[in-house]
């Protein structure tokens, strides 16, 4: 067992080299195709999430291999994270969605319960709410088919429809 400084209690994990390093959550959750292309297709992914001080990244997780990088995000790009409230049918077996939209990517991130998501979403708040490009504006709905479905849309880009503000449901630690 190790003092671990990030967390201010005791792990049983390798301490960590940096603060940077430091990881705040990790956790199999479920991710989205970002549909960078047009032409990529629209899946879901099991993915490993590492949330750390300086970056959120996934990796692929196959049992008995060592776990692949697929993704990365640097925190000071993030520009909104928020829970995703939507009137759809999720199309996968985790059913709490939540939104981390950077640069001008908008990544779907699907936890398997109520308070997994809670507690990403905190976190990623935490982290973020001093970030020099946070927008004033997000879309509370899903981008399907073409629009959004909280104002219809029909530009991805489009400013939201609803006030972010990067300290809400940040205030209190979830339990």
């Amino acid at each position: 067992r190790v003092w671990d400084r990030c967390t201010g209690s005791w792990k049983r994990t390798v301490p960590c080299q940096t603060m940077n390093n430091c990881v705040l959550l990790e956790e199999q959750l479920i991710k989205k195709s970002q549909q960078k292309r047009r032409t990529s297709p629209s899946n879901f992914k099991v993915r490993f999430f590492v949330l750390t001080k300086s970056k959120l990244a996934y990796f692929e997780h196959r049992h008995g291999k060592k776990r692949t990088l697929k993704g990365s995000i640097e925190l000071s790009r993030i520009k909104c994270v928020e829970i995703v409230k939507s009137d759809i049918t999720i199309p996968c077996h985790y059913k709490y969605p939540f939104q981390v939209l950077h640069d001008n990517y908008l990544l779907y991130v699907f936890a398997p319960n109520r308070e997994s998501r809670q507690r990403w979403v905190f976190t990623l708040k935490e982290e973020t709410r001093n970030n020099n490009n946070l927008v004033p504006k997000y879309h509370p709905n899903f981008w399907i088919d073409g629009k959004w479905r909280c104002c219809a849309q029909t530009e991805k880009l489009a400013a939201g429809c609803i006030e972010y503000d990067p300290t809400k449901n940040a205030s209190k630690k979830p339990l």
